[in-house]
C-alpha cells in the first residue's frame, strides 16, 4: 500500500500535464470549434474533457493489470515507455505539433482527447507511474493534470488570440525537451533494473 506523497503527487502531475500537452492541441482544437457558438464550443470541450477523465481512469487503474496479463516485466516496460516518450519529445521538437491532424468538424473525441491529448506517452507514462508511485497517487497527481488540461482548452480561443500561435509552437517545443527528459530518466531506471534482475553489479 503507498502512502499519499504530496511532493510525489506534485511532480507527477507535472510530467502527466507535460506528455498531455493540450498547448500543442489547441491549432487543432481551434480547426474544429471555429464556426461553433459559444454553447457549442462549451459542449464540444465538456465531451473532450470527459473522454480524456475516462481514459486517465482506466490507463491509472488497470494498466498494470495488462502487463500482468501480457508477462510484461517492469524494467522492460519502462524501457519501452521511455522510447516511446523520447519518440513523441523529438516529433514535437521538429514539427513544433503533435503528430495527428485533423479536418474541419471531425470528431472531438478523435483525435482531440486521443492520440492528441492522451496518447502513448500519456498512457505509458500513467502505467509506469501507478506501478512505481501507487494508484492512488497517480491518480491524484492525473486529476491534478486534468484540472489544467480542461482549463487549457476552455480558454483555448482567448489564449490563442493573446498569445499568438508562434508562442504556442514554442511552448510545445520546450514541453517536448521536458518529456524527452522524462524519457532518458525512465530508460536509464529500466535499464539499470533490468542489469540487476541478472544478477549483475
Amino acid at each position: 500500500m503507498y502512502a499519499i506523497e504530496p511532493s510525489t503527487i506534485l511532480l507527477l502531475a507535472v510530467q502527466i500535464f507535460a506528455i498531455m500537452d493540450p498547448l500543442a492541441a489547441i491549432p487543432t482544437l481551434l480547426d474544429v470549434i471555429s464556426s461553433l457558438s459559444e454553447a457549442e464550443i462549451k459542449r464540444c470541450v465538456n465531451r473532450a474533457a470527459l473522454a480524456i477523465f475516462i481514459l486517465l481512469n482506466i490507463f491509472t487503474a488497470a494498466g498494470g493489470y495488462i502487463l500482468m496479463l501480457f508477462g510484461i516485466s517492469m524494467s522492460s516496460f519502462k524501457m519501452a515507455a521511455g522510447a516511446i516518450l523520447m519518440a513523441t519529445a523529438i516529433d514535437t521538437l521538429i514539427t513544433g505539433h503533435k503528430p495527428a491532424k485533423i479536418e474541419v468538424g471531425t470528431y472531438i473525441i478523435v483525435p482531440i482527447a486521443t492520440p492528441l491529448i492522451v496518447g502513448p506517452g500519456t498512457m505509458t507514462l500513467l502505467i509506469t507511474s501507478a506501478r512505481l508511485y501507487g494508484i492512488l497517487n497517480t491518480l491524484i497527481a492525473a486529476y491534478i493534470a486534468f484540472a489544467f488540461t480542461y482549463l487549457v482548452l476552455r480558454t483555448a480561443r482567448g489564449f490563442a488570440r493573446l498569445a499568438g500561435e508562434t508562442f504556442i509552437h514554442g511552448l510545445g517545443r520546450f514541453m517536448s525537451i521536458i518529456i524527452a527528459s522524462f524519457a532518458i530518466e525512465m530508460i536509464t531506471s529500466g535499464v539499470r533494473e533490468y542489469i540487476e534482475s541478472l544478477g549483475i553489479k
